[in-house]
């Protein structure tokens, strides 16, 4: 770290979350007034049970670091037995070891800002001289990292802090100076598509062949930083590979360490598309590389899944293939549980759009689901979508909703589409009290009782509204108030404009009238309720009448027509 001044100050925001529990490190800034400030707003906030404020003073020519206690408050720390230390007490005993998935994931988390500056992936920053150079020459950034390892593990093994630091340090040092002296002795081999099947024969041997490998494949994607390029050759070399990969799936494992990392990045797929591509539009694309096939499926009886969930073109086509061959486990998994994650986070589908937030997220909820193979992973997607579905039940979501709607008939509509299309028991529960206070409110009843539409084509549209809110299993009392609120609404308006009256004074065949009266007694032409209870007692009636029941005698075509409809209404068994 350079610079003439002799010590660095900063200040290091702890918490304990309960009086037993150790402490935490939150944050590190170089302010001491916002260091103690940050530190009282999570006693405030009620997110730590205790805080500590400590100033640590950085000798830049012994590399130690010196702690002052400056700040404290919350309740007392409760004595606990003493740690004794982890016979493994690290992620990471060596350099080697940085190569591992696992250490290659938290390497992303902890330089996450690091890396997408410099647009490269952990592998690359793993197996690239003149990246690691370029991060040691920073120094603070290491720093921070060698802080966001060493205190955590101090804390949960009782070793000495500082000790714990100069292991680190001393552990990414050597893996630093390494890289660099490979670099140097020119260890990773130059490669193109002709060469790259032979280079992986001739390194097969070799004791550190997936490291080697690894930097041969960091020079190709030296010269961009654009996810989408970087993908672009990375399937060039795999499909090269997967045409030809037998004894040769361990430099297979190679090229997929970093597809996944690129693929991880939420930038990757909108470089890839071409577009800034929202959340919902990057989940329809892992969902069609994860369940292509049961999109295809679902698709073709479905032309809203068609729509929103489209062929996948160019480089991901090139991938899913890949997927499909069984080339890129890895990549499937991740792909998979990624969708789970995003699906459980708070990030909006279709932000300002709640039509396409539905919309999408009906689609994604019928491909994944009939992707789910085994029980646990059915269960981890219907949890998935429960945890989304409290998203569309907010107040400002439902805002949203309805602000688009033209008319209260067609609120009425989106609440219906709301309720037909979100998860779990309490979240139908609530979505069903949105839809209840609207249709009792007060302008609905003026749009719907309104004359200038036919009362037919109004109470046709309440008995489709009535069914889909069934269909939509909202639960027992909900469904039952929303049922019975639709056909009030249907009564009145049968009683104002006497439909039923009307109908059995028409100038018509008595099947035909039968006919009518059925399918507002079953509810398809009206909704249930008193205009199909009337309509159900004229059918009672008529079917008495010996005119009638000669008629039907004499037509066994008709009463085959008519039955399901007296079954629906419960007339016939």
């Amino acid at each position: 770290m350079g610079g003439s001044a002799r010590s660095q100050v900063h200040y290091e925001v702890f918490a304990r979350k309960t009086p037993a529990s150790s402490w935490a490190l939150q944050s590190a800034m170089e302010d001491r007034d916002l260091a103690v400030q940050a530190a009282k707003e999570l006693l405030a906030a009620r997110r730590a049970a205790a805080v500590m404020v400590s100033k640590e003073t950085l000798d830049t020519e012994s590399g130690e670091y010196r702690s002052l206690t400056v700040f404290t408050d919350g309740v007392v720390e409760q004595k606990k037995k003493t740690v004794l230390p982890r016979e493994v007490d690290t992620v990471c005993s060596s350099p080697q070891e940085f190569y591992t998935p696992i250490a290659r994931e938290k390497i992303g988390r902890l330089l996450e800002e690091w890396l997408k500056r410099n647009g490269v992936t952990p592998f690359e920053l793993l197996h690239r001289p003149d990246l690691a150079e370029r991060l040691d020459a920073t120094g603070t950034e290491l720093q921070h990292v060698v802080q966001k390892l060493a205190v955590p593990e101090s804390q949960d093994t009782g070793a000495d802090l500082h000790e714990t630091m100069r292991r680190w340090q001393a552990l990414i040092d050597k893996a630093v100076a390494r890289l660099i002296a490979d670099g140097r002795k020119n260890t990773f081999p130059d490669i193109v598509p002709s060469n790259w099947l032979a280079t992986i024969d001739r390194l097969n041997g070799h004791p550190e062949k997936a490291y080697v490998l690894g930097g041969a494949i960091a020079k190709v994607l030296a010269k961009d930083t654009r996810p989408a390029v970087k993908l672009e050759k990375l399937l060039l070399f795999a499909t090269v590979l997967a045409d030809a990969s037998e004894g040769r799936e361990w430099a297979l494992n190679v090229i997929e360490a970093p597809v996944v990392e690129l693929f991880a990045s939420r930038h990757s797929l909108s470089d890839v598309l071409g577009e800034e591509a929202d959340l919902g539009t990057s989940l329809a694309v892992l969902t069609r590389m994860a369940a292509s096939r049961e999109v295809d499926l679902i698709a073709a009886i479905d032309p809203a899944v068609a729509r929103v969930i489209p062929p996948l073109k160019d480089v991901l086509a090139g991938y899913h293939k890949l997927i499909t061959l069984g080339a890129f486990h890895h990549l499937s998994v991740h792909i998979q549980k990624r969708l789970m994650q995003e699906l459980k986070g708070p990030r909006r589908l279709k932000p300002g759009d709640p039509n396409g937030e539905i919309e999408i997220l009906r689609a994604l909820a019928m491909c994944i689901t009939a992707a789910g193979k085994e029980e646990a992973q059915r269960d981890d997607i219907k949890e998935a979508f429960v945890e989304r579905s409290k998203m569309l039940i907010s107040a400002d979501f439902v805002d949203s909703l309805v602000r688009t709607a033209q008319s209260p008939v067609q609120e009425v509509e989106k609440l219906v589409w709301l309720c037909e299309n979100v998860a779990g028991a309490a979240n139908k529960r609530q979505a069903a009290q949105w839809l209840a206070s609207s249709i009792g409110s007060l302008k609905f009843e003026r749009d719907i009782r309104d004359q200038a539409r036919p009362a037919a084509q109004r109470l046709l549209w309440l008995a489709q509204m009535q069914k889909r809110a069934i269909a939509a299993q909202l639960g027992d009392k909900a469904q039952e108030d929303v049922t019975a609120k639709l056909g009030k609404f249907g009564g009145e308006i049968a009683a104002e404009a006497h439909v039923i009256p009307n109908m059995l004074k028409a100038q018509a065949p008595a099947l035909h009238k039968l006919a009518w009266l059925l399918s507002f007694a079953a509810g398809q032409a009206a909704p249930l309720g008193p205009v199909a209870d009337q309509a159900k007692s004229e059918v009672m009636r008529i079917l008495r009448m010996p005119a009638m029941q000669e008629a039907l005698s004499n037509n066994p075509q008709a009463v085959a027509q008519l039955k399901p409809m007296m079954q629906a209404a419960g007339l016939a068994a």
